[in-house]
């Protein structure tokens, strides 16, 4: 493929997870038939070469007040001991999510500042052009507005620029368009589905979330959703150190669980055990020295691990079927590190019969970025460069297959065709919100929310505008219709 479109704005995804976060990139090319354009988004690589950084964030043992990021902070964290207790509780340093959910954004303007230099360099703008980066970043699906309007307001100010964030796309519907259910690839699913299910398994927990197309549209909705944070990949992390912990005194007599830096370097060692073993038909889990200069060596085979592991798939094999139970489900998407284990996979190959299983070049653990990357793509190709905040009201209208929802300027009692600015349209998964704006408002102008599609019907208008740009956000909700966000206040009806 040949790059044959370019905008001097970069659609940048951005997935924070609890334990990790991971960057992507996005563009538009030319398909091999050469009749159709494709999206074609590029997992970004940290300075070590990881496709994902931990989200941490520790003070630097060298430099006063100076921090550590990542890869350097997990691997000082995990020297300090700082979080570990003699039950060989998670060591993880200090995550910037859980201090920000505290309402701390001390550790988020250093990480986010990290992901800006990370994006910038490898999409070839640098520094220097750094503010042509446009994200779409990921939210939990059960996030409130509380919740998201503080997470991009940390990523804005770790940017230094708040307009660097077009938008937030629930982790769901990141899956999906990922997948091109949003008819977002050329090789989008076939038209014919319904319903999907998203499953998102991934070191803080198991989400499975319904998700409903909207008629023959390219629009999806949210549906069913249940969470289960117990059966996480930081559990089964913690059931291969309690074996090993075991073989280890059995064998030598050392008690790993006496010392903080043990527990420590051996949870390291099994985190890259149970990685192996998502692919591997066995992993030796090693640790030399571990306790009083004696060295660990714990060979796992596949089947052992499966054993070790089945308690936690039979609890995630029960939250999936009953978030489906009485669902016909054409699709059946998999996220998440612990969604590569091949007993996960057959699990749910086992309750899905039949279904179609996802784009087989995206990664259980890249699909959320991926899905934020293409949703920013087609954004930036909108033009669209502010994202929408305020409160919310829900409008009815029409979905037809040529979804198009605008934002304009109303003069006297007609709305100016001329000011129109395209907000959602055929294409765009409004799994939680895109965004637009209309400049040159001038305090007191009338503005609408107009269907494109109806000749350019208002849907929605807004009085008394204030002066400087106005900012939409529209997503679909739970209860159907559209919902639409204006500015930090209500709207009419």
């Amino acid at each position: 493929m040949s790059a044959i479109k370019s905008n001097k704005n970069v659609a940048v995804g951005i997935h924070v997870g609890g334990s990790y976060t991971r960057l992507s990139t996005a563009a538009f090319v030319l398909s091999t038939a050469g009749n159709a354009f494709n999206v074609t988004p590029s997992v970004i690589s940290n300075s070590l070469g990881s496709r994902s950084t931990p989200s941490i964030v520790t003070d630097d043992a060298n430099t006063e007040g100076a921090v550590v990021i990542g890869e350097a902070a997990k691997k000082n964290a995990m020297r300090e001991g700082s979080n570990a207790d003699n039950k060989g509780e998670v060591v993880k340093g200090r995550s910037f999510v859980k201090k920000l959910a505290e309402g701390d954004n001390s550790d988020s303007l250093h990480f986010f500042g990290h992901l800006k230099e990370l994006a910038a360099e490898a999409s070839g703008v640098g520094m220097k052009g750094a503010d042509r980066l446009k994200c779409v970043l990921a939210v939990p699906v059960g996030a409130t507005q509380e919740e998201i309007d503080r997470l991009v307001t940390a990523a804005g100010a770790g940017f230094n620029k708040p307009t660097s964030f077009v938008g937030v796309l629930s982790e769901p519907a990141a899956v999906c368009v990922a997948h091109g259910l949003t008819g977002s690839h050329t090789n989008s699913h076939n038209p014919e589905w319904s319903n999907a299910l998203v499953v998102d398994w991934t070191a803080s927990g198991l989400t499975a979330t319904l998700v409903k197309r909207v008629g023959s549209s390219d629009l999806i909705q949210l549906g069913a959703s249940k969470t289960d944070n117990s059966v996480n990949a930081e559990t089964l992390v913690d059931l291969m150190m309690g074996h090993c912990a075991t073989m280890f005194k059995r064998k030598t007599g050392g008690d790993v669980w006496e010392s903080k830096k043990a527990i420590a370097k051996l949870r390291t060692a099994c985190e890259t055990a149970v990685r192996t073993l998502d692919r591997g038909a066995s992993a030796t889990v090693e640790a030399d020295g571990l306790v009083d200069g004696m060295d660990l060596r714990v060979p796992v085979s596949k089947p052992r691990w499966e054993m070790l592991s089945g308690g936690v798939v039979a609890k995630g094999k029960e939250l999936i079927s009953s978030v489906s139970e009485g669902v016909n489900v054409d699709v059946v998407l998999m996220s998440g590190s612990v969604c590569a284990m091949p007993s996960v996979k057959a699990m749910v190959d086992g309750l899905f019969e039949g279904a179609w299983t996802g784009l087989g070049n995206v990664a259980c653990e890249e699909a959320v970025t991926v899905g934020c990357a293409v949703q920013a793509c087609l954004m930036v190709e909108a033009g669209i460069e502010e994202s929408g905040a305020g409160k919310e009201q829900n409008i009815v209208v029409e979905v037809v297959d040529e979804v198009k929802i605008g934002l304009a300027k109303v003069v006297g009692d007609a709305v100016d065709e001329n000011s129109i600015k395209v907000v959602v349209r055929s294409g765009t998964a409004v799994g939680v919100e895109a965004a637009g704006f209309l400049a040159g408002i001038s305090k007191g102008d009338t503005a609408a929310v107009v269907d494109m599609n109806d000749g350019n019907k208002v849907l929605v208008k807004i009085e008394d505008c204030d002066e400087g740009e106005l900012k939409v956000g529209i997503r679909l909700g739970k209860e159907g219709g559209l919902v639409v966000r204006v500015g930090d206040g209500e709207i009419a009806c």
